[in-house]
């Protein structure tokens, strides 16, 4: 890239994040809060509802005791999602690979909210896949929609952060991150340790979020500080 066109990107990140900076890091202080709440009830309401935290899915946390506080975790994540996605495109290139990922981001974002609006029904066997509820149906397609959408943000970002000095420090951990939820997104199936692998998929995939909310966050810090 020519320095006229280095110094073109640069003035245009610069446009996009003066007076903004610090809306830009309340939404990736607010990405971060909601993904810790997100995991909090997946891994802890399980102690007080009658769903069992090793061999139950995370969305059946819903139909349970306390069930609206899990519908509200998956509602606040997908707002937290949205918030994340907007300032991650604000404060990245306007490339084709910062583009699409924020996209994704924020498709998982809107599948958050609507597996939230449209809670699933009990799953005790391979056999109730197949019988199930619009709901169900509506949750079962939206969630893995979400999960592929993020796994593809997860793999386009980690190649697309080594081309940005802002992001590059996140390029090992985010690759490390990619490989560990792509190894366990196969690692799922009907079993008496369902519940615990999908939380651990979870966790990593909220984990990178976190650290890219995080990133986000100093990057409109030291914005604030320029500016």
């Amino acid at each position: 890239m020519r320095a006229k066109d280095i110094g073109g990107v640069q003035g245009n990140f610069r446009d996009a994040v003066m007076g903004h900076s610090e809306v830009l890091r309340s939404l990736a202080v607010f990405a971060i809060t909601t993904q810790i709440l997100f995991l909090a009830s997946a891994w802890l309401l399980p102690a007080v509802s009658e769903f069992d935290l090793m061999g139950d899915y995370i969305s059946e946390l819903a139909l349970g005791r306390f069930g609206f506080v899990q519908i509200a975790a998956f509602f606040i994540s997908g707002l937290g999602l949205l918030a994340l996605a907007y300032a991650f495109g604000k404060l990245t290139t306007n490339s084709w690979g910062n583009v699409i990922g924020a996209v994704l981001i924020a498709i998982y974002g809107v599948g958050a909210i609507i597996v939230a609006i449209f809670p699933t029904v009990r799953i005790d066997s391979a056999e109730d896949i197949w019988n199930l509820s619009m709901s169900g149906t509506i949750h079962t397609l939206t969630a893995l929609i979400g999960s592929l959408s993020i796994l593809l943000a997860m793999f386009i970002l980690s190649w697309k952060f080594r081309k940005d000095p802002r992001w590059r420090p996140l390029v090992i951990w985010s690759a490390l991150l990619f490989c560990g939820a792509f190894s366990l997104s196969f690692a799922q199936s009907e079993g008496p340790r369902v519940g615990l692998m999908q939380r651990f998929l979870t966790t990593i995939i909220s984990g990178w979020l976190i650290m890219v909310a995080f990133r986000a966050r100093s990057i409109a810090a030291s914005a604030k500080e320029v500016v």
